[in-house]
């Protein structure tokens, strides 16, 4: 169907040219923009969507009802309506990103939609741009270019610079992104998406938080992408009169239902067809949200009913064929030939495309691949980081200096034994809080760009998952080190290479899982509620039952159980094996008499005698692997949630 039309459209086109003096160039030109085999027709019929308010809801709401419409490749379309109305809803359902509770028919060029298919041929820019803060404008497009292009390095960077200078970003090239304007920010997150000239766009509010100026330039961008031969769809609020003028076709809706779809042109006519006058210079789409909100009473059964809900095709521009086609024309004459060529595809991606979708790959990369560029680009985002990098490790080093100076020359003195075991289990407990504290901030942080990427097919899951944390590994290490380096020298343990090696193999341990539990809760949870909830629910109850507060034996039989549970039991009996454990000669004394001067003496009377070093270590590995499987079914779940049932 989507093709038929186009094709109608073009010959109407054409004949509407010949009689123009430039009739023969209008043809060719028209021709090189429209590209058939690579367009794109979203046809959608009766579909309604409806949602619970919250999760144990038993009620449901109908956010869309029966709609129906028809969004053509060359035509720049904007679905309009008021706060609540549903246009959002709308954009999630036809991006794929809403599919449960969804009811009715999406057709893409006349055939039933495949989604996976659809959503390696579209892309969705949302509202939030949601970007890598501390890259450069280049180094956030260079990834895009290596996650999505498998042609060659020099033809990449061509196609780079062509986006850059097309969007006018070539000037802050290299500024970081979290110092651009809004404007710079809309129009980077549009080019990232164009690397790969996908046939179909949808943008949400892509105006939003723009002055006047900078959102008609925005528009004027994204006009020329769809005269350019793909298919744009974005949602409006509520455009003035000359962002409305620039819009090809208007779909519009209200309480969940179209009450209009056609040309900006032929909206007042057909508000006067339904006996409704917009005033002289008064914005018609001022004038239609007035309608839809009922301040010239309730005209929107009418409106329904006359457009159809979205079937009515009577008032698209095809229906003034004359006027429409000489803008056409006009149009056609002034698209932009750097957008003509982003429009080309290379001869790889060609293949990419024609080849039998069975057959082709989700992702234009391998996994390594992903893996080695999401490394690079967390390496540069985590050297500018001072928060997660530069705080953590100068914090490690102050502490660890204050702490050296507190537990100064206590490690081989018995007089000072119990301070030492007091220090053994503040490094572990500062260590563990500080690794749960870093992650639990920050991970959150990056779950919108996960969103956006990940939905847009630019990395597979587990390539992020695994580059993220292998990326966290040095500094997490560098940190520890930096620590253990400092305390274990100023307070004067045993200078013993393999106790040192093993102290400092459980403290990573250690760390490493306290890091996976704050990962755990920033993945499930907002910050706010992470850094309140968090350390109550999975550190304190360690905490009590870490054996430091209270001794296996000497606790309730019923509580006992309890102590099994506990990572910190398990961390602290290793540390205080590696330290006083495998014979260790006995302490010298600088008193009369000192009751643990036999490191056995210690271990038995803190109920470690028969704690085993590599035991306790495998726990806490086989604890890890655990939450490390929980960590990525919970975000895998959590981003299918949030692509199967928007909130």
């Amino acid at each position: 169907m989507g093709t038929k039309v186009l094709i109608e459209m073009q010959q109407q086109l054409r004949y509407a040219m010949s009689s123009s003096k430039n009739a023969e160039t209008s043809t060719k030109k028209l021709d090189d923009m429209m590209d058939i085999d690579n367009s794109i027709f979203l046809v959608f019929e009766d579909i309604s969507y409806s949602a619970k308010p919250w999760l144990f809801s038993k009620q449901k709401y109908e956010l869309l009802k029966n709609v129906s419409g028809e969004f053509r490749a060359g035509e720049l379309t904007a679905i309009m309506g008021l706060s609540g109305a549903g246009k959002s809803t709308l954009m999630d359902v036809l991006t794929g990103f809403t599919t449960s509770g969804v009811t009715g028919n999406i057709m893409v060029n006349s055939k039933a939609r495949n989604l996976d298919e659809f959503r390696r041929l579209s892309a969705y820019i949302m509202q939030n741009n949601n970007l890598q803060p501390l890259l450069t404008v280049q180094e956030a497009m260079n990834v895009a270019a290596d996650l999505k292009l498998t042609v060659s390095h020099q033809e990449k960077k061509q196609k780079v610079d062509q986006i850059l200078v097309t969007m006018s970003l070539e000037s802050c090239r290299h500024t970081r992104t979290d110092q651009l304007s809004g404007g710079e920010r809309k129009r980077l997150a549009i080019a990232l998406e164009l690397i790969n000239s996908p046939p179909i766009l949808f943008f949400d509010e892509p105006t939003s938080g723009l002055d006047s100026v900078t959102s008609k330039y925005c528009i004027t961008l994204l006009k020329q992408l769809a005269k350019a031969g793909q298919t744009v769809i974005c949602s409006i609020h509520q455009p003035s009169a000359s962002l409305l003028n620039m819009m090809d076709h208007l779909y519009v809706i209200a309480e969940g239902s179209c009450v209009y779809s056609g040309s900006t042109q032929n909206l007042v006519p057909y508000l006067s067809s339904l006996g409704l006058q917009c005033p002289t210079h008064y914005n018609p789409a001022d004038y239609l949200m007035e309608i839809c909100n009922g301040d010239y009473g309730k005209h929107l059964p009418q409106m329904v009913e006359a457009i159809e809900n979205g079937k009515n095709n009577a008032w698209r521009s095809t229906s003034n064929a004359t006027t429409a086609n000489h803008q056409e024309e006009v149009i056609a004459l002034n698209v932009t030939a750097s957008f003509q060529a982003l429009r080309q595809r290379s001869p790889m991606e060609m293949q990419q495309v024609t080849t039998d979708k069975h057959l082709v790959s989700d992702y234009a990369t391998s996994f390594w691949k992903q893996l080695v560029i999401l490394l690079k680009r967390n390496a540069i985002r985590l050297s500018r980081d001072k928060i997660l990098t530069f705080t953590r490790l100068s914090m490690h080093f102050v502490i660890a200096l204050i702490v050296g100076t507190i537990y100064f020359k206590v490690g081989q003195d018995a007089v000072y034994v119990l301070d030492n075991f007091n220090l053994l289990f503040f490094n572990i407990m500062f260590l563990m809080f500080s690794a749960f504290s870093a992650t639990v901030t920050t991970f959150p942080s990056e779950l919108p760009v996960i969103m956006r990427e990940h939905f847009n097919r630019w990395y597979k899951l587990h390539s992020f998952y695994l580059a993220n944390k292998l990326a966290d590994i040095p500094i997490q290490f560098g940190a520890i080190s930096l620590y253990i380096l400092i305390v274990y020298y100023m307070s004067d343990q045993l200078l013993e290479l393999q106790r040192f090696c093993l102290y400092t193999l459980m403290c990573f341990a250690i760390t490493m899982v306290a890091q996976m539990f704050g990962l755990l809760v920033g993945t499930g949870m907002k910050v706010q509620h992470g850094m309140v909830f968090g350390p109550f629910f999975t550190i304190l109850p360690f905490l009590m039952f870490s054996g430091f507060f209270v001794q296996f034996r000497d606790a309730h039989p019923y509580l006992r159980w309890l102590f099994h549970l506990s990572f910190l039991k398990y961390g602290f009996e290793g540390v205080m094996i590696a330290i006083y454990g495998y014979d260790r000669p006995k302490l010298s004394c600088s008193d009369v008499y000192c009751h643990f001067a036999i490191p056995e003496t210690l271990l038995n009377a803190v109920d470690m005698k028969q704690a085993n070093y590599w035991f306790c270590l495998i726990v806490l590995v086989c604890l890890y692997l655990m939450l490390d499987i929980g960590t990525y079914a919970l975000l895998k779940l959590k981003l299918e949630k949030r692509v199967l049932c928007s909130v």
